[in-house]
């Protein structure tokens, strides 16, 4: 029996059958002589639905959980526009992440209750927030609700004295709710932050946006102004051209009138000169 295959077995169970399922685990590992590990199972409590549907998403989602990681360490050195756009990610992210715990709470027969999807917001969100924790996420093995954690690093420690069994636990103690408040607040802030950057990045492109239509719209008026001059200096050389055709048939009727007077005189002469 492998204890990391065990351990992953474990953490997928579902709330309702993890206590049965820790048991079957525990006596068996007592029943090969591994005591020291049966008792760090032992320990492993039993998850609450919210932290279940993170370990089932870690594992469904790998990939997305490693995003949510990689987008927080770049908010934590990110400022002006990078700053914003990767806030912008971030909400991204954490929305599909969202959708990926109403499917894992559907599958598994559980509404997918808003304060659920909250905790797992919460969770996701703090996890992915420490170097230590973030480990424990990717891995599908978280063991609390963030608020309830009594030292930062805890998540996961039983399932590391498994694997390492002669590494002793360091616990400190701390105050988990003050804890969970300042993280509450910190994300907050961080949040307004990242709203207020996405407004002032959107007001600048509506300016420029702005400023552009202004332009466009004063060519299309000076372009207008050119093809009305235009247009009435056609309008002109046609009138003018109508009033030349008129003049040349007045022209060229006279002409033909003096022709045939012209002609007449020089017959009539013609017949004077015979008497």
């Amino acid at each position: 029996m492998r204890a990391s295959d065990e351990l992953d077995g474990l953490f997928a169970t579902p709330p309702a059958k993890f206590i049965d399922e820790r048991k079957r685990i525990v006596a068996a590992l007592k029943g090969a002589g591994r005591k020291d590990e049966a008792k760090a199972v032992e320990k492993i409590p039993r998850p609450s639905l919210a932290v279940w549907t993170v370990n089932q998403i870690a594992r469904r989602d790998p990939e997305l959980v490693r995003r949510l990681g990689a987008i927080t360490e770049r908010l934590r050195v990110a400022a002006g526009a990078e700053y914003a756009a990767a806030a912008a990610e971030h909400r991204q992210v954490l929305g599909a992440l969202r959708d990926r715990a109403g499917e894992v709470l559907a599958d598994a027969g559980h509404e997918a209750d808003a304060h659920i999807i909250q905790r797992v917001s919460a969770n996701l969100r703090a996890a992915a927030g420490g170097a230590d924790t973030r480990a424990t996420l990717e891995r599908g093995r978280l063991e609390r609700d963030l608020e309830e954690q009594e030292a930062a690093g805890l998540f996961g420690m039983a399932a590391a004295a498994i694997e390492a069994p002669a590494r002793p636990a360091l616990v400190t103690a701390k105050a988990p709710k003050a804890a969970a408040e300042a993280k509450s607040k910190a994300d907050a802030a961080a949040e307004a932050r990242a709203e207020k950057a996405e407004e002032k990045a959107r007001a600048k492109q509506i300016a420029a946006a702005e400023r552009e239509v202004k332009r466009l719209r004063d060519e299309a008026a000076a372009a207008r102004k050119t093809a009305e001059r235009a247009e009435r200096a056609v309008a002109a050389a046609q009138e003018a051209v109508a009033a030349a055709e008129e003049k040349l048939a007045t022209d060229r009727a006279a002409a033909d009138a003096a022709d045939d007077a012209l002609a007449q005189a020089e017959a009539e002469l013609a017949d004077l000169s015979k008497r």
